[in-house]
């Protein structure tokens, strides 16, 4: 008995320090009386008194074989262990044989212990009922409690007469416990399970999931080193039932007569509907449809807050299932009782096919369903030979939602599709995070992600194929990327129709700070780079970089190297380079600052540059500007140049439609071009030296807006529309636009003036090369006579001759100072 009281103790503290601590159960925790008026402060007090109260009642200890039980494979012993148990509160030992019994119902505080597996054998008689169990607690509707089961093998003898199998429901198990609170189940074998080898649960499983669903329920139940074989349906199932524990058992090879031939879905183990608080610990499965389930029907609730640890699945068909049925299609109800399922270094090695189930394809793991999935220290080892008949590894799937994947190793699945595998559509799963994950020499795909997947982040992932496709496919570019490679595959990455062929991008999401020592990204799509002094980037699509003290406040607006409270305000706005300066409007667009201090540019599409010593941003410290809408720069100060051009130039259209060459001098004839001759009045001269040239009409038809009788623009206001990113619609904005002339067609091609030799750049004023004969000296003057210069008394001042007159060429060249009247 001592030795008994240690074991128990042991075990029990080993449990209670690995899972509970004293919010879990408030039940059981806080400072509570029982009915015999002891108080119980915490939970290992509890359950210390509760061993303590088992080993107290049972006041003696009895041998089955003293009441009849011969054990011999042969007679029927059931009334012998009814006499042995009697109503309780003794320890009944079983010693080694084969025992034929109709079933045992074992009551409230008994210790039931044989010589071992395989040693101590309870077997059904050929005439028990296909409903019986080979044991269950005595009070099956209102439960019982403190019962220890150890050292026996359980056989439900599927093969007695007629071929009796399961009936459903509860019934014809090996082991069955109902509302039993505080169970040791230890170093059992159960075979040839009618339904389940073993069964924890309430007696009925009708509870829906707006009820106390747990209420009738077992509790405090402990499974451990048990072994089940050849059952009709699950090896170990949990149902309605919390607080359980199930460590060190191995379940294998059933025979799934509980079910049609070809639709056996008989798992490992199971963890069943209503069922919360179980604790899955160091088992192994083998051969089953499903290692581990965690699921439920459509109509009752699901398996919940349920933590498998150091669990070993060895050619199950699905190593890991996690599913709640009838709530995974768009057109179904999201389920109200799926949450919160824990793997914690557990390993799936080589899911295969099974015909017990022949429609189902393997997987190491699949999701449906659960919201609150955390997979940490997972590795699915493959058979590189087996045909996986391009089935994904790993899928995530049917509604699926906040899930976690971290230290993740899967290798050798080299004919799967996808090793993980994120499943979009209508039913879409989303808000998935994977880290630390290695791929090698696996499936053709490394991580997929489907359709209308969101929020999935990436970080720290090394795949590494051979002859696969693609590391990373992904439909869309809305995945957050860090530090993710791939090589050994046709394509690192392909996203949203983008191939990546040597290296998968980085792509951080949501809002950003980077590199700064304070500062404030508020939307989704801004940040903040390298910025000091609480910048912030505070609307859609806004950047505020190297910069200290500033704000993009407008969409799609950037402030960069400012400072000094300088913010955008309207939307596609940029501050660069400048201080205490800002663009204004919220609903206005398209506004620049360039290098500027305290300046306030409101005028849409243009940019703007100035300085002025106010504290006080104002427009009144513009210096020049651009403006896009009419295409006019203005200027407070001078333009200059530091280049050789020397001389001012405009465009002007030849008489004959002809190009003429440099260095003559033209004259104008009917609004356009010729050569000048003696007695004409000297317009200018064809240069190759204007430092400015007017009238190019470089980008479009010179009329192409409509002008007053003056030449000025015509305005009006207009309607535009502009894209927004975010909605992918475009939204209306007002603005004064120019006055299209209704003959220009915008899809006519265009040839601008410099590329026509009908036009011709006419030096008008300032130093210009021109073409003259040999009677010009220098420091004299020039007029013009067959277009080329000549010596006159008056006229243009010639003031270097750069080359002589050549007789051969006809002309020499001299540099002249040209000015707008000649001949008058």
């Amino acid at each position: 008995m001592k030795s008994l009281a240690r074991r128990i103790s042991d075990t029990n503290l080993r449990i209670s320090n690995l899972i509970l601590n004293k919010s879990d159960l408030p039940e059981i925790t806080d400072a509570r009386q029982d009915a015999e008026g002891n108080i119980h402060p915490v939970l290992k007090d509890r359950l210390d008194s509760e061993y303590n109260k088992l080993l107290s009642k049972i006041k003696k200890t009895v041998y089955v074989t003293d009441f009849g039980a011969v054990g011999d494979g042969v007679a029927d012993d059931t009334e012998a262990f009814k006499k042995a148990l009697g109503n309780g509160k003794v320890r009944v030992v079983v010693p080694q044989g084969t025992y034929i019994i109709k079933g045992i119902k074992i009551p409230s505080w008994v210790y039931f212990v044989g010589d071992g597996k395989g040693l101590t054998i309870l077997k059904l008689h050929e005439d028990t009922p296909a409903d019986e169990w080979v044991i269950t607690n005595a009070d099956y509707i209102n439960g019982n409690r403190n019962i220890v089961i150890e050292g026996m093998t359980l056989d439900w003898n599927k093969s007695r007469k007629d071929g009796v199998g399961a009936t459903g429901g509860q019934h014809s198990s090996c082991l069955a416990l109902a509302k039993v609170k505080f169970a040791w189940i230890k170093d059992v074998e159960g075979i040839n399970a009618g339904l389940h080898s073993f069964d924890i649960t309430s007696p009925t499983y009708d509870k829906l999931p707006n009820t106390d669903y747990t209420k009738d329920g077992s509790r405090f139940v402990w499974i451990e080193n048990c072994v089940a074989s050849g059952y009709g349906d699950d090896g170990i199932t949990t149902h309605y039932s919390e607080y359980i524990w199930i460590l060190n058992n191995h379940c294998s090879d059933p025979d799934g007569d509980a079910h049609e031939d070809g639709v056996s879905n008989s798992n490992g183990i199971e963890i069943d509907d209503g069922s919360k608080h179980v604790w899955v610990i160091n088992n192994y499965t083998s051969g089953n449809i499903r290692g581990v389930e965690v699921k439920a029907h459509a109509e009752w609730p699901a398996a919940q807050d349920v933590h498998i640890i150091g669990h070993t699945s060895y050619r199950d068909v699905r190593s890991y299932d996690f599913r709640h049925i009838g709530h995974h299609t768009a057109d179904e109800p999201d389920s109200t009782t799926a949450y919160d399922i824990v793997v914690t270094n557990c390993t799936a090695i080589e899911p295969v096919f099974n015909s017990l189930y022949a429609a189902l394809t393997p997987r190491a793991l699949a999701i449906s369903a659960y919201i609150n999935v955390n997979v940490s220290g997972f590795t699915a080892i493959g058979d590189p030979t087996y045909n996986y008949d391009d089935n994904p590894v790993i899928a995530v799937q049917y509604k699926s939602r906040n899930i976690g994947f971290h230290n993740i190793n899967i290798r050798g699945f080299k004919k799967a599709s996808t090793d993980i595998r994120l499943i979009g559509g209508d039913q879409k799963t989303d808000n998935i995070n994977i880290s630390n994950v290695q791929i090698y020499k696996s499936a053709k795909e490394g991580i997929g992600i489907g359709s209308a997947i969101y929020h999935v982040n990436l970080t720290n992932i090394t795949m590494i194929g051979e002859n696969g496709s693609v590391g990373l496919g992904s439909v869309n570019s809305q995945d957050s990327i860090v530090g993710v490679h791939a090589e050994g595959y046709t394509l690192a990455a392909s996203i949203a129709g983008n191939d990546y062929l040597d290296f998968v991008p980085n792509n951080v999401k949501g809002g950003t700070r980077i590199a700064s020592t304070s500062g404030y990204a508020k939307k989704e799509t801004s940040a903040v780079i390298a910025t000091t002094t609480d910048s912030k980037a505070t609307g859609d699509k806004t950047a505020v970089i190297a910069s200290s003290n500033s704000e993009a406040a407008g969409e799609g607006s950037v402030v960069i190297a400012s400072s000094g409270d300088s913010k955008t305000e309207g939307g596609r706005d940029a501050i660069i380079g400048s201080n205490n300066s800002r663009t204004t409007g919220s609903s206005e667009n398209g506004k620049a600052i360039i290098s500027s201090n305290g300046v306030i540019n409101d005028n849409n599409y243009s940019v703007r540059g100035g300085y002025g010593e106010s504290t006080n941003p104002s427009t009144a410290n513009t210096k020049w500007e651009l403006d896009s809408i009419s295409g006019n720069g203005k200027f407070s100060g001078s333009i200059t140049g530091s280049s050789t051009f020397s001389d001012y130039a405009e465009y002007f259209e030849s008489l004959d439609g002809k190009k003429i060459e440099s260095g003559y001098i033209v004259t104008l004839e009917g609004g356009k071009i010729r050569k000048a001759d003696e007695g004409d009045i000297a317009l200018g001269v064809i240069s190759e030296t204007a430092g400015t040239v007017l009238g190019q009409a470089t980008f479009h038809w010179q009329n192409r807006f409509l002008t007053n009788e003056f030449g000025g623009l015509i305005l009006e206001e207009k309607t535009v529309k502009i894209l927004d990113d975010e909605t992918e619609e475009y939204k209306e904005e007002k603005h004064m636009l120019p006055v299209e002339n209704p003959e220009f067609d915008i899809n006519e091609q265009y040839t601008s003036r410099e590329e026509r030799d009908e036009w011709n750049i006419v030096g008008l004023l300032g130093q210009v090369r021109i073409r003259i004969d040999e009677t010009v000296q220098e420091n004299g003057f020039i007029s013009p006579n067959d277009g080329i210069g000549t010596n006159s008394e008056n006229g243009w001042k010639v003031m270097k001759i750069t080359s002589p007159y050549d007789e051969n060429k006809g002309y020499g060249v001299a540099l002249c100072f040209v000015t707008p009247v000649i001949g008058r």
